[in-house]
């Protein structure tokens, strides 16, 4: 009777973790929201873990970046708002224990009054692990064409 009843719990708490667990695709996507959002909240801490510590990144206008100067763009500007920042038409492609990324960035700032529209694509590599369960290794944005 023992046994029976520890495999009933068995089965419920397999049962209950399965409905709670994510996929890698679903995983990516909230990691991708949860990274546009790190830069309308200049969540500098968040942004620390999700990217790798030896991250490529090439910003819009062609420079390439490092994590720390990364943490640059994600900090608070003094005198500007950010007033969103959000990734639309994005594509995941599972590769194992990686992933590819690709979408449209759209975000407004406003200084002094004056907003600004600002819209770039991009494609960003995804790895498994790291504090949040997969890092960001490499980021590239480009221009995007009109909408």
């Amino acid at each position: 009777m023992t046994r029976l009843i520890g495999l009933m719990l068995a089965c419920m708490f397999t049962t209950t973790n399965a409905a709670h667990a994510q996929s890698p695709d679903a995983a990516i996507r909230r990691l991708d929201s949860t990274w546009t959002r790190m830069y309308q909240t200049h969540d500098t801490t968040t942004a620390m873990k999700l990217y790798a510590d030896d991250v490529l990144i090439t910003a819009s206008n062609g420079t390439r970046k490092d994590k720390l100067a990364e943490m640059g763009d994600v900090r608070p500007y003094p005198g500007m708002t950010v007033d969103y920042f959000r990734s639309t038409d994005v594509t995941v492609r599972m590769l194992g224990t990686a992933a590819v990324v690709t979408g449209r960035l759209e975000w407004r700032t406003t200084s002094n009054g004056q907003s600004r529209d600002i819209a770039r694509r991009y494609t960003a590599v995804y790895k498994q692990g790291g504090p949040l369960g997969w890092t960001i290794t490499a980021l590239h944005i480009g221009p995007a064409p009109a909408s």
